[in-house]
């Protein structure tokens, strides 16, 4: 009887001992994988913020994409205009040339009788006139003399006034022209200054891409970790559960009690959830549901089976944001976990709980009452479920 005796506090002691490296070590990974998840979610949040400025920064590229666009067709106008002008000029020029040639012709001309004049010598109009064989022929000879020279002043008048003309229109032409380099010149570096404008962007843009591909490649990381943290959670509860050996009981498939009796709603469900970013406090992965009611309203045991976790210390219960989260219980806040067998139900966030470690509950047992402690942004129970190990989602083991 002694030695039977001897073997049951063996065995509780070896069973306490289990549970309590199980409690040091489930709580050592719960506050790590909370540490995982903020990280992932201020990740989350830093590629959010370079995405954001990445769409600024496109968005400004296609804006100075047309204004480049803009000042590379004023500069073809103005182009176009400088041109024509150009042509114009040389036109002028041309007929400026060819005026003055005339001039010079007939200035040559004009020097050539003067010249003739005098080498003459007393030889005048006079004696021109006075030589004439008849009055006829002197008055001819007037005539012709008077329309030579003549002829000569109003050639070489309007010569000059053409010239004249012509030198103020390329004048006009030729300032005309500066004015158009100078304004094309200037519409050439403002189109400059747009493109490098663009490049300084778009290397600013890839610059964001290189520090979104690294945050991206630390998410992943930490990803993989939280990943590898919740299996080794899952595996800790497995095979607490088989420590307890289950207390005797053997989960055999089926329906199991909804565990928070009067509650107000499902505020969110296994799987995906928003993140603290955009409201939400969960991972991307939620590990059970949440089921909103009212602090102090009671939390019961899903199915007959034995206590294997219980964490109960954490006092902060009221609402948190993500910036006030609390880390009490791994984020869970108070706590436990309920053995079934090959199906393990954990209840967290309670105000309270009124059993402990290695305790045996039956189905519909009031094991806790629902509170807001640990990581939670109003009064809810968390209920989650491990099927052999692996999060499960709980809905499925429900009647409702």
């Amino acid at each position: 009887m002694k030695k039977k005796i001897v073997s049951i506090i063996l065995v509780l002691i070896l069973l306490s001992a289990s549970v309590i490296t199980f409690a040091a070590d489930e709580d050592e990974l719960k506050d790590k994988k909370n540490d995982l998840k903020n990280d992932i979610k201020e990740t989350e949040q830093k590629i959010d913020q370079i995405q954001d400025k990445k769409d600024e920064a496109k968005s400004e590229i296609e804006k100075l994409n047309d204004e480049i666009a803009q000042k590379s067709y004023e500069v073809d106008v103005i182009t176009e205009e400088l041109n024509k002008l150009n042509g114009e000029v040389s036109k002028i020029k041309v007929e400026l040339e060819e005026e003055q040639k005339k001039y010079d012709d007939q200035y040559e001309a004009l020097k050539s009788r003067m010249i003739a004049q005098y080498k003459i010598g007393s030889v005048s109009y006079l004696d021109v006139l006075l030589n004439a064989s008849s009055l006829t022929d002197f008055i001819s000879r007037y005539y012709i003399i008077e329309k030579v020279a003549s002829y000569d002043s109003k050639m070489l008048d309007q010569i000059e006034e053409k010239k004249e003309k012509i030198e103020t229109s390329k004048t006009e032409l030729e300032k005309k022209q500066n004015e158009v380099k100078e304004k094309q010149s200037k519409l050439k570096l403002e189109e400059i200054a747009l493109s490098n404008k663009r490049t300084i962007k778009s290397d600013y843009i890839n610059q964001l891409s290189d520090e979104e591909r690294e945050l991206e490649k630390e998410k992943d990381k930490l990803e993989k970790e939280l990943k590898t943290t919740e299996n080794e959670l899952a595996e800790i509860a497995r095979k607490a559960a088989e420590a307890a050996g289950g207390g005797g009981f053997v989960y055999a498939g089926g329906k199991i009690e909804w565990p928070c009796p009067n509650y107000s709603r499902i505020s969110s469900y296994f799987g995906y959830r928003g993140s603290a970013a955009t409201g939400g406090v969960g991972s991307s992965n939620h590990k059970g549901i949440d089921i909103a009611a009212a602090k102090g309203n009671s939390i019961i045991a899903a199915e007959d089976g034995v206590v294997i976790k219980v964490s109960n210390t954490c006092s902060h219960n009221y609402a948190k944001t993500y910036k006030t989260r609390c880390k009490c219980g791994g984020g869970y806040g108070n706590y436990l976990m309920v053995s079934h067998g090959s199906l393990v139900t954990i209840y967290a966030h309670c105000t309270s709980i009124l059993v402990s470690n290695g305790q045996k509950v039956k189905r519909g047992q009031q094991i806790a009452t629902v509170g807001c402690t640990g990581y939670s942004t109003g009064n809810h129970l968390h209920f989650g479920t491990l099927l052999n190990g692996t999060y499960v989602n709980p809905m499925q083991y429900f009647n409702k």
